[in-house]
């Protein structure tokens, strides 16, 4: 697998750095924040349409770009016929139908299918997809990606401390898991680096990625406190970063 960072911060991230979004070999965009489409296009456009789309949950900060993807797709003509899937929590249909009220019939042009993801397998293209509550909202999901070559991502989107992380994670090559809160900030909804790190450890992953972190986080050394809890590798997710699994 190949992960391309697009975006790994959060609204009120670094100057310059997108809020959630990673492009899956290509071919699978996980999560679509602020920031997103333009670094999608502008620095390394695909040589094939992205037709697979998978969002963890409906919050601003991994959805908002969304609709410029698909504005550019309607765009663009010779895309407007291939299918895209669109893969999300429960409620995706019904969220979806609302956001096409502002925006005009140009959507219904395209060719667009709704995947509700409960806890069960399904099937992207060449990936097959699981799914686990969280608990950061009343929808929201972790997720599990894995290919014909056996090779697994897990991310666990936004999420507290949830044994759901542990379970769907177990034996991944990479976790990309929210650590959003430092030491003296925690909370139910986001991970600190180290709650981060006892994931990864009870869950046996080989390499754990760090990301959605605040600006506090990075002034205490996230990685340093993720490795007293882990002992693989442990990397902080940048845009731009290019991990080979």
């Amino acid at each position: 697998m190949k992960i391309r960072v697009l975006g790994s911060s959060t609204i009120a991230g670094r100057t310059g750095s997108n809020c959630s979004g990673y492009l899956i070999d290509g071919q699978v965009l996980l999560d679509c924040g602020p920031g997103i489409w333009s670094a999608l296009y502008s620095t390394e456009q695909p040589s094939e349409p992205i037709n697979h789309i998978l969002l963890s949950h409906f919050h601003v900060d991994h959805i908002s770009d969304l609709i410029p993807f698909l504005w550019r797709r309607w765009v663009l003509e010779t895309e407007r016929q291939n299918l895209l899937s669109i893969y999300g929590p429960g409620g995706l249909n019904v969220w979806f139908k609302k956001i096409l009220i502002p925006h005009g019939d140009w959507i219904k042009d395209l060719t667009i299918s709704l995947h509700e993801l409960g806890n069960r397998k399904t099937e992207a293209g060449l990936y097959s997809i699981e799914t686990r509550s969280t608990g950061h909202t009343a929808n929201s999901i972790c997720i599990k990606l894995s290919d014909t070559l056996d090779k697994s991502l897990f991310y666990s989107g936004d999420s507290g401390w949830n044994n759901n992380l542990i379970e769907l994670a177990t034996g991944c090559d990479l976790a990309i898991i929210d650590s959003a809160n430092s030491p003296e900030n925690q909370s139910e909804d986001h991970m600190t680096p180290d709650q981060a790190a006892r994931v990864a450890s009870s869950s046996k992953v080989k390499r754990l990625m760090l990301t959605h972190l605040y600006p506090k986080v990075w002034d205490t050394d996230p990685a340093k406190a993720a490795a007293r809890h882990f002992n693989g590798e442990i990397l902080l997710a940048r845009d731009r970063q290019v991990v080979y699994f």
